[in-house]
Formats: C-alpha cells, structure tokens, sequence
C-alpha cells in the first residue's frame, strides 16, 4: 500500500502562495513536506482516487498502475479526479480496462457532462469516447451497502464532504479482506450519525483519515478535519469499536493551513494516540491490511 498523493486541493507547497507555512515547507529540505494531491494505491490491481498528480508521482516512486483493475472515486473534486490520467490510460501503447466505482450523483453528473460535450463534438472527441465506453466500467454505488469485487468487500459510507457535480455528495470506503478492515476516510469532516452507526463493532486493522486543517481552528459543520475534530472522530471510534488499540492510523490530505511540519504534526498525533498513529506522505508504502 503506498500514499501516491497526500496533499490537499492547493498542493503543499502551494506555487502561488507565499504564506510563512508555504515559505517553511519550501525551506525545510524534508520530502515529507513536499505533497502532490489525492490518490492512494491499496496494491497493484486498486486505486482509491486518481488525482492531478498521481500519474507523475507514481514514475517517481516507481509504481505501476498497469495491473489496475479496480479505481475507487470519493467525489469528482479536482484534486481527487483528473481526465488526464484517463487519456494516460487511453494514450499507453497496450491499453487496459478498467472498473471504476463512484456515487450515483457522481455517475450522472460524469454522463450529463459527457452530453454536453457530444452535442457538438470533434472527430477526435468521438474517437476517445468510444474507448472510454468500451474500457472504463463504471458501478454507480450506494452508502451502506455492500459489493464485492475480487477479493475485496467493499461498504460505501457517506462522508460530510460535497463534490463537483449537483447533488453529489462524498463517499469514504470501508475494505474487507481475510478477516482484516480498512476504513478510507477522505475527505470527510465529522461523520453522520447513520455513518457512525454502520461502522459500529466494526473493529479497524487500519485507518486513513483526514486532517487538512492541522491545528487551524474549524466549525463544527466544516466538511474537513482539524486535529480537534479528528479527535473527536476517533474518541467516537474507540467508544464504537472501529478503532482499537491494534488500529494503525495514518492522518492525509494535508493542507497549508494546518501550521506544523511533518516531524511536528506526527509528534503530536503520537501524543493522542501512541505510537500506532502517523501522518502519511507522498511514496510513504505501509503494510497490506
């Protein structure tokens, strides 16, 4: 498993910003510091998220998403979904296919926005979304239900996050295989209480969730983390049963605002909940659930 990108929307350094966390991260010399935006590869055949970057971050940290078969999308956000990386996939010189999971609203929005560019379309258009259709799959799924591809049990949740087409709304995911769970947790402020009660007694063998906002403070309502906020999400997790003391916890999508750099930021994770816990980033590979 491998962290391909855990920055926020604006990077980490953002390249328009000279803010004095912008200005530290560029001066640090530490990699850790340094992140490109969302995608995580769960092993050679599953991607959650493809974001602007992964395609470059994955030659740097010498992956390959040639096996690919399966890529889970939280929302359509720039910085989670790039068509680009679609054209990487459609310009390779053997192409694969591929099935990609996605909410419902997330489907109709991609399929009213391929409508709208049908309508007057180009012959290369034309030419690229006939491959599309015939090597992308796409499984509109539902919250609280369950699939199964593979060997993988996969549950959608609701997050408390929105998306870039009308009525969507973000899904974290929850993994199953050989007895072991994963929870995906991104981007996501604090749960709904119906997402808190599916994933009650579901005990977590690992954990990544967001934290964009660092020790920036943030209401109650915000459709992000904080360190205060996530706090709260795991103290609900440990009283529920999802987050145990085995839970190996790993905090992303990272934002300038959040004020501390990497060594700092998982001292203080540490500090809340022992050595299990870390903060993720880009090429960081972490043990198989």
């Amino acid at each position: 498993m491998i962290f391909m990108g855990t920055g926020a929307a604006q990077l980490v350094p953002s390249p328009f910003c000279d803010c004095a966390y912008c200005r530290k991260v560029r001066a640090s010399g530490d990699r850790r510091n340094i992140r490109g935006r969302a995608g995580f590869q769960i092993d050679e055949y599953n991607l959650i998220d493809l974001g602007p970057d992964t395609s470059y971050t994955a030659g740097l940290f010498g992956v390959s998403f040639r096996k690919t078969r399966n890529a889970f999308y939280t929302h359509f956000h720039t910085d989670h979904f790039s068509y680009a990386n679609w054209e990487n996939l459609r310009m390779c010189s053997e192409p694969i296919s591929m099935n990609v999971w996605l909410s419902e609203a997330a489907y109709e929005g991609l399929n009213q926005a391929n409508g709208f560019l049908t309508a007057c379309p180009s012959e290369e258009f034309i030419k690229n979304s006939r491959f599309f259709q015939e090597h992308l799959t796409f499984h509109p799924v539902r919250a609280y239900e369950t699939y199964q591809t593979d060997d993988l049990t996969v549950s959608p949740v609701w997050a408390t996050h929105g998306g870039q087409f009308p009525g969507e709304t973000g899904l974290n995911y929850l993994f199953e295989r050989n007895g072991k769970r994963f929870l995906f947790a991104c981007d996501t402020g604090l749960y709904r209480e119906s997402t808190f009660e599916f994933l009650s007694g579901k005990a977590l063998d690992l954990l990544v969730i967001d934290c964009t906002f660092g020790n920036e403070p943030l209401p109650e309502n915000s459709s992000h983390l904080n360190c205060e906020l996530l706090d709260r999400m795991i103290r609900r997790f440990v009283r529920d049963g999802v987050v145990t003391s085995d839970t190996e916890i790993y905090a992303t999508h990272i934002g300038h605002q959040c004020g501390m750099l990497h060594d700092e930021f998982e001292q203080k994770l540490q500090s809340l909940y022992g050595r299990n816990a870390h903060l993720a980033y880009d090429g960081l590979k972490i043990r198989d659930f």
